[in-house]
């Protein structure tokens, strides 16, 4: 075969072995929900958010995170660089950086899968989708710096421009940091303190001078490189300052290099630093923006028209880019801070970073390439007439405005030598301590006219490894070696990340050098190791704080944070607690996390024995399965003894209750804690000196007592509960001691009560004048008292109803809100309320009453009395009663003759009849009928009319009813006679 069909041979063989290992997986992702962060926050990647096809067990697996792809982690920035695939919980962390222009971001991220043989490789996308914070530490506004034209200042940074809200404690120390290093911000400015000093008014020019000076001046104090020409102004030079410092300071934005766009920003990050563990509480970054009046908005960045966009390639060689072939420019951002990003790719070949060859990239910074660090990888194949290749790109600029589309041409020219040549160069990835083979798919090797003869040779390099060939120590190898994948790298199981190999290849009569990178992944294999541990200094009895600067470790291949200190013989003289900063009680540990130590949660307590020289020794160890550990390490602990000292309170006891009248409630560590580092809980005997009393005027003595709870057989109210003198801080502990309210109703206002303890150790010492206090809150659970007076009013008149009738009272309310509701209207009469009717379901108040405003009206009806139906209520308890009224009648009836009566009364002649009332009958509606009395208008004409056998001419109804009128005849005869009564 010739030169030309070996050629061939070369070109399709290596593409064909590239297509099967592409093949032969699907991609490793299982799950990629991708993270959410707040604005100039962070958010720690969550078990679940991103998972794989991995099994824990079977394989190692790690994640890298791509650094040299600038148009990802934008404005933000994911760590640690490299992490294991079962990451732990708050171990991955995205650290946004403020920035306000991007609601998203992506991370490119690199899987590596390691088998015992091979290594799989997929990159994949991380997506940061930001949101704003309902929360923050940092609020801007309500107002916005502003630089009235160019080259001048803003007004200070104080707390209108922006505020900081965060929980004030000793424990806590507030700081701003500021760094133009790092975030490039301001971009066309400088922070200035300071006043300037101001043109002054010349005699001898108009006053529209004076503002034309103004602006030469300022712009001659903006280009000023030194701070003898900035007149009255102070380059700021500091990167930390207290939060409070950093608002009263007067900082100022000065403006300094036009022509920019109408908005700058001042980059800044806010840290809470525990001054007890020196550790980072909280963080929080926020840009600061500046409008520039006048100026107008970003514009994108344009391709220089000084490029070629054209790159000549020889065939297999990597050759660089350089900005007489790609540029770009920007007038408003400076030309290092530009970011060329890919949009289209070379169909063959890659774009590649010179600091790894071996991987395609898709974005590079205007510095990489006018350093000519950025490439392009020609494909590995070869043919005899020159290629053409394409790739698109586009520019951003700093704040994230981007190009139109540019196209940069490629030409690969064929070469015409018989030197062998490096054609393709993938390097090798692999597991610390592993080793792989270079295989023909990494590495490939053309020669034209023996391939068989080359020879390739290692010159340099394995700085970290050795190469065996065929399973023997070798230091040369052939292009079938390679292929037959004999040639095996070892890596020699250091902490090392890169090695590379320098090969210098030949056929006899030609040859060249190259350079095979290797890259090594961390593996978790070293145990952590203590790197500070020192004396810890206590005082008797007391606790001490575990700080960082005391105890540290440190772990190579993983997190510091879940570095675990296993306590493996405890100390004799004390005890390791974990105190929780939401002040629960602490509690002693056998293990704790140096994250436990960077929230200052873990503490060493001295238990107050005559010891004064203590360790405790600890095992560390790792999450890794099995765990990596330690040898063991010893933690030495000193004691300074103090003398006796009485009984301590332990911060945050509150000593006080609040509680309702009506119930009872224990007294808890959380009101009354005493300790005594000499004296257990069980000797620390408490003594009410002085027992409950009202703090303010009160009828009542009885202020509640003290109890213990299992002296009474239900836990509530009980007047016969023995009032308790003596208890101690375990009964306490145990809630076995517990406080009453007053038997009685304390009223409608909350009653103080206080008592007043002594607490005393077991030695005698004495802590006396503890003041307890006490709320007793009122519960309205009694209905009004009702006193009635019977209302006395005249037939068809009316009355007040005033104190004297209706008086209300409640232990339990307040007199404003007792109310009198009208239940149903009077059966003779009706109720005004200022006039007005009152109907039912009206009501009325006792202020009303008092002042007369209820009347009622009687209907004038022959009735001696009535009744009203009431509800008293005090918005909560009622009570029903009736109001009587009793009425005097008055005599304006006229008396009427009842129906009925007989006409005719039948007399014998000459005989005497009584004259009963079934013919003579009256009826008056207020006079008493008994009374009513009769008057002879007319005598009889043959008879006479008769009381008790008297003619009289008058008689009572009464005479009547006794039977002692009568009618007597003394006339002729007639049939009938008659006689007129009034």
């Amino acid at each position: 075969m010739g030169s030309r069909g070996l050629t061939l041979a070369w070109t399709w063989l290596p593409v064909l072995l590239l297509g099967l290992t592409c093949s032969s997986h699907s991609s490793l992702v299982k799950v990629n929900k991708g993270l959410k962060v707040k604005r100039g926050q962070s958010a720690f990647l969550q078990d679940g958010d991103l998972q794989f096809h991995i099994p824990r067990q079977k394989d190692a697996c790690k994640v890298e995170v791509v650094l040299n792809e600038p148009i990802t982690q934008r404005v933000g920035t994911l760590m640690p660089q490299v992490f294991d695939c079962h990451y732990l919980a708050d171990e991955v962390k995205y650290v946004h950086n403020g920035c306000p222009l991007l609601k998203e971001d992506d991370v490119k991220l690199r899987l590596y899968r390691f088998t015992e043989t091979e290594t799989y490789m997929e990159v994949f996308s991380l997506h940061v989708d930001i949101i704003e914070p309902d929360c923050s530490i940092i609020k801007l506004g309500p107002k916005l710096l502003e630089v009235p034209e160019f080259y001048s200042l803003s007004d200070a940074v104080d707390g209108n421009v922006l505020s900081f809200h965060y929980e004030k404690r000793s424990s806590l120390e507030c700081t701003v940091h500021m760094s133009n290093y790092d975030t490039h911000l301001p971009a066309h400015g400088q922070l200035v303190t300071g006043e300037p000093e101001r043109a002054t008014v010349r005699g001898d020019e108009p006053e529209s001078f004076i503002h034309l000076r103004q602006q030469l001046e300022n712009k001659a104090r903006a280009m000023c490189t030194s701070e003898d020409c900035l007149k009255g102004l102070k380059l700021v030079k500091f990167t930390k300052i207290p939060c409070d410092d950093f608002l009263m300071m007067g900082l100022r934005y000065q403006h300094i290099d036009p022509p920019s766009p109408d908005v700058d920003y001042i980059a800044i990050r806010l840290d809470l630093k525990d001054l007890r563990s020196g550790s980072i509480y909280q963080s929080e970054q926020a840009w600061i923006p500046v409008r520039v009046v006048g100026a107008t908005p970003n514009q994108p960045p344009k391709p220089s028209f000084m490029s070629m966009f054209i790159l000549e390639v020889d065939q297999f060689i990597l050759t660089p880019l350089s900005t007489a072939t790609l540029d770009s420019e920007d007038e408003e951002t400076p030309q290092q801070l530009l970011v060329f990003n890919i949009t289209k790719p070379p169909v063959d070949g890659f774009i590649t970073h010179l600091s790894d060859h071996t991987r395609p990239i898709s974005s590079f910074t205007w510095l990489d390439l006018n350093d000519m660090l950025i490439g392009y990888q020609p494909p590995n194949s070869s043919h005899t007439q020159r290629r053409n290749y394409e790739v698109e790109l586009e520019v951003h600029d700093f704040f994230f405005e981007k190009s139109p589309s540019m196209t940069v041409h490629m030409s690969v020219r064929n070469a015409d030598t018989n030197a062998p040549r490096v054609s393709w160069n993938m390097g090798l990835s692999l597991l610390e301590g592993q080793s792989r083979p270079i295989m023909w798919e990494q590495f490939q090797i053309v020669d034209n006219d023996n391939i068989n003869a080359v020879r390739i040779i290692t010159v340099d390099g394995l700085q970290h490894g050795r190469l065996t060939v065929r399973g023997g120590k070798g230091f040369m190898f052939t292009v079938n070696d390679l292929k037959a994948g004999v040639v095996r790298y070892h890596h020699d199981d250091s902490d090392s990340t890169k090695d590379f190999i320098i090969f210098r290849i030949t056929d006899g009569l030609h040859q060249t050098r190259h350079k095979f990178p290797i890259k090594i992944l961390p593996k978790d294999d070293s145990p952590p190791f203590l790197i500070t541990n020192m004396l810890l200094e206590v005082s008797e009895g007391q606790l001490a704080l575990l700080r960082g600067s005391t105890l540290q470790a440190s772990d190579m291949d993983s997190s510091d944070d879940y570095i675990l200190f296993n306590i493996t013989r405890p100390p004799q003289a004390g005890e390791v607690m974990k105190m929780p900063p939401t002040g629960l009680t602490g509690y002693p540990v056998s293990h704790f996390l140096q994250k436990d130590l960077s929230q200052s949660m873990v503490y060493y307590r001295h238990l107050g024995n005559e010891v004064f020289d203590d360790s405790f020794e600890v095992v560390l160890s790792d999450f890794h399965d099995p765990p990596n550990l330690s040898e063991p390490q010893v933690v030495m602990v000193h004691i300074e003894p103090v003398p006796d000292q009485p009984p301590k309170e332990v911060p945050g006891s509150s000593r006080c209750l609040v509680i309702k009248e009506t119930e009872v409630v224990h007294i808890t560590r959380q009101q009354l804690h005493f300790v005594d580092q000499e004296s257990p809980d069980s000797e620390l005997t408490f003594t009410v000196t002085t027992p409950p009393f009202f703090t303010g005027p009160h009828s009542s003595p009885d202020a509640g007592r003290l109890f213990l709870v299992d002296s009474i057989p239900k836990f509530s109210k009980d007047s016969n509960a023995p009032v308790l003198r003596l208890f101690t801080q375990h009964a306490v502990n145990f809630m076995k001691v517990a406080y009453m309210p007053p038997v009685m109703d304390i009223g409608p206002y909350p009653q103080y009560v206080q008592f007043v303890l002594s607490v005393t150790n077991h030695l005698g010492k004495t802590v006396t004048g503890i003041c307890f206090n006490i709320t007793v809150v009122p519960v309205d659970n009694q209905p009004p008292q009702v006193i009635t007076n019977s209302l006395t009013v005249d037939e068809g008149g009316g009355g007040w109803i005033g104190p004297e009738h209706l008086r209300l009272s409640d232990v339990d309310s307040l007199e404003e809100a007792l109310q009198v509701v009208l239940q149903r209207d009077p059966q003779h009469g009706a109720l005004q309320l200022g006039g007005l009717p009152l109907k039912p379901g009206s009501a009325f108040t006792v202020q009303h009453v008092k002042s007369l405003k209820v009347r009622y009206k009687h209907d004038s009806s022959e009735t001696l009395e009535d009744n009203i139906e009431f509800t008293a209520t005090d918005g909560t308890n009622s009570v029903s009663f009736i109001l009587q009224v009793k009425v005097m009648p008055i005599n304006d009836e006229v008396p009427v003759l009842v129906a009925g009566l007989k006409p005719v009364l039948s007399c014998a002649e000459g005989q005497e009849v009584v004259i009963t009332a079934e013919y003579i009958y009256a009826a008056d509606a207020d006079s008493d009928n008994s009374g009513l009395a009769f008057l002879i208008a007319r005598q009889p004409y043959h008879g006479v009319i008769l009381r008790s056998s008297v003619v009289v001419d008058r008689f009572l109804q009464a005479d009547i009813t006794a039977g002692v009128i009568s009618y007597r005849h003394t006339g002729v005869q007639l049939m009938q006679t008659g006689w007129t009564r009034e």
